[in-house]
């Protein structure tokens, strides 16, 4: 065919391709054009998913009457022009595409009313067609209905989802805009049922309560940012509490734009590490404020991609964000009350039937005890499991704390950890497996495995950061055959284990030879050459790679990884016997622990058993 330039009414079908790829998409231009209008309150009407009506109403500051026809022209705009910075571009929208895209491709009418004039406009546009303008009785802000959307490019129709898919789309994008803008009212409608209804009260926590149905708005912390810094961050996170499988409740903006950044994603990730169990994920919203000459947000179509001048500054402003608020709210865990009466019950019941039974007192049975202790893998994020007949071991979940005492309102908003984590008593040892506690607030059941895990990592980890790690020579050292896998992730890493105190040397082939171990593995039990092949091994498998999808590492890096499988090595084991002198050793460091509430791969060290639940389970309240 030969060259010639596209029509008009086919080069805007075209064009609007890049802007409209479904009916979410109409949405957030729509959205993107109410809040840049300065709205408070913005309601979403969805139909057939989309497909029969789409239909955004805002509060704004509305458009003038001899201007709404102008607005549906291709790159007419109020938010730039030619003596704009293309790069410090401060609206949500500057191109001029996104009503004439829309309006190439659906039956549009926009009524709209500005905040000076006494009357209102209405336009329609079908499917590119010429704005028909006539005047209409309207109240200030723009109300903008979509129908049809689509008719007119089948290939188009043909690949969206199904109306139940499409509307779960709109769904999480309003969910996301309105967690962005805590100050403005969102309420989402889809087929006459209201899906969603946000406050707009400033408070993104309350958002974070509303779109994701969160009980117990003491379990979400405010994120305060800093107004003086040129970086800082707003938002809020949950506890670590709340946790899931997917990264689908964390909410990345910049400067107020919902993004899409895998990068900005993993340092929320990063400042939860340690507080959750591997490959579990956070809830957090959170816009990170730069300057606007800092990014660039005219790099994609659909204008949910960025590009930073200063992207580490604004990861490293993120992950110590959330790990700094995290260190002062992060509680320790407590046993729910159902819980509380399901395992005291289930455990008086248990020893007095064996009593019944044998007509003696339960005796633990120690050959029992060591095989159900933690073994050299204990640290990969499951609990310790029961040791006695019928009884339940601790839970590792826990319901949250009393409301009043998470949010950052309150005093607890600059306590630090020795406030979450206060001078304890020790009483003894319980089951050669838990080191039982006790301060005013009730009883406390510490792991003592995952308790000194996480003493020991901090350890390792301060002596490697002062470049003084120590090694123990092997009197006889060990050739070790490595698969190509382990092959792979030594070669990646081993610089890392070098610093941490290994002496390996290659020995041709895949074969690696062991002349030294990090001291702080010899220092729990005299290791030998064997001891150190399976540590190497363990070690080798425990650590995991990027992730071949994202590009990512996991929440962990496996550099840290590799510090917190030494750890686990070095750190007393469930079954171990402790004398009293050497629990109340174990809690005296836990207690200077930079992060004492859980150990390096996220499970808990301790479970609070309120003196209120216990005065409840004896009848005395």
């Amino acid at each position: 065919m030969p060259i010639k330039v596209m029509p008009d009414a086919l080069a805007s079908r075209v064009a609007a391709g890049e802007v409209v790829e479904r009916p979410a998409s109409v949405v957030k231009e729509l959205i993107d054009n109410s809040l840049d209008a300065g709205a408070s309150r913005i309601d979403v009407e969805l139909e057939h998913g989309g497909r029969n009506l789409i239909r955004v109403i805002d509060d704004g500051h509305g458009i003038q009457a001899d201007e709404l026809a102008l607005a549906f022209e291709r790159f007419a705009t109020s938010k730039v022009d030619e003596s704009s910075d293309l790069v410090a571009i401060p609206t949500l929208g500057f191109r001029g595409e996104a009503l004439p895209s829309i309006a190439a491709v659906s039956d549009i009418t926009a009524v709209s009313r500005h905040v000076e004039a006494q009357d209102g406009a209405e336009c329609n546009v079908a499917f590119g067609s010429t704005p028909q303008v006539i005047a209409a009785g309207a109240p200030t802000g723009t109300s903008v209905s979509v129908r049809q959307l689509f008719r007119n490019v089948p290939a188009r129709l043909k690949f969206l989802s199904s109306p139940t898919a499409e509307s779960a789309r709109v769904s999480t994008l309003v969910g996301q805009m309105s967690l962005i803008r805590s100050d403005v009212k969102f309420r989402l409608t889809v087929d006459g049922v209201v899906r969603l209804n946000t406050p707009g009260d400033f408070d993104h926590a309350a958002a974070l309560a509303s779109v994701y149905r969160v009980r117990d708005i003491s379990t979400l912390i405010n994120l305060t940012p800093d107004r003086d810094a040129a970086f800082n961050v707003s938002g809020a996170i949950a506890l670590p509490s709340s946790h899931f499988g997917r990264r689908s409740h964390i909410t990345i903006a910049v400067n107020g734009r919902l993004v899409h950044s895998y990068r900005l994603g993993y340092a929320v990730e990063r400042g939860f590490q340690g507080y959750l169990p591997d490959r579990r994920f956070p809830m957090a919203v959170i816009n990170v404020i730069v300057p606007l000459d800092d990014v660039d947000v005219n790099v994609h179509p659909q204008k949910t991609e960025v590009r930073f001048r200063r992207e580490g500054l604004a990861f490293s402003v993120i992950e110590n964000t959330v790990r700094s608020v995290l260190a002062s709210h992060a509680p320790v865990r407590q046993f729910s009350e159902e819980r509380v009466a399901s395992s005291l019950t289930t455990s008086l019941e248990g020893a007095f039937a064996r009593r019944r039974s044998l007509d003696v007192m339960p005796q633990i049975d120690e050959s029992e005890e060591g095989s159900a202790g933690d073994s050299v893998g204990g640290d990969s994020g499951q609990p310790a499991e029961s040791r006695s007949g019928d009884a339940e071991a601790p839970p590792r979940r826990t319901t949250e704390r009393k409301a009043g005492s998470q949010r950052t309102s309150n005093n607890t908003a600059s306590a630090g950890h020795r406030e979450v984590l206060p001078q304890l008593r020790v009483l003894g040892q319980a089951q050669q497996t838990y080191i039982v506690a006790e301060d005013p607030s009730g009883v406390f059941l510490i792991d003592q495995h995952a308790a000194h895990e996480r003493i020991k990592f901090e350890e390792i980890r301060a002596k490697q950061s002062a470049k003084s790690s120590e090694s123990q020579l092997l009197l006889d050292p060990r050739v070790v055959e490595l698969s190509p896998q382990r092959q792979v992730v030594f070669s990646e890493g081993s610089q890392w284990f070098k610093d941490a105190g290994w002496d390996i040397e290659p020995f041709g082939g895949n074969s690696l030879m062991i002349r030294a171990v990090p001291q702080v593995l010899a220092a729990k039990a005299a290791i030998d050459a064997n001891g150190a092949e399976k540590a190497l091994l363990h070690i080798l498998d425990d650590i995991s790679l990027p992730d071949s999808q994202s590009g990512l590492p996991d929440q962990m890096p496996w550099s840290e990884r590799l510090l917190a499988t030494m750890a686990c090595h070095a750190a007393v084991r469930a079954g171990d016997t402790l004398t009293i002198e050497s629990c109340e050793e174990i809690v005296r460091l836990l207690q200077d622990c930079e992060h004492p509430q859980a150990c390096p791969h996220g499970r808990p060290t301790m479970l609070l058993l309120t003196g209120e639940a216990l005065e409840r389970e004896f009848g005395r309240r």
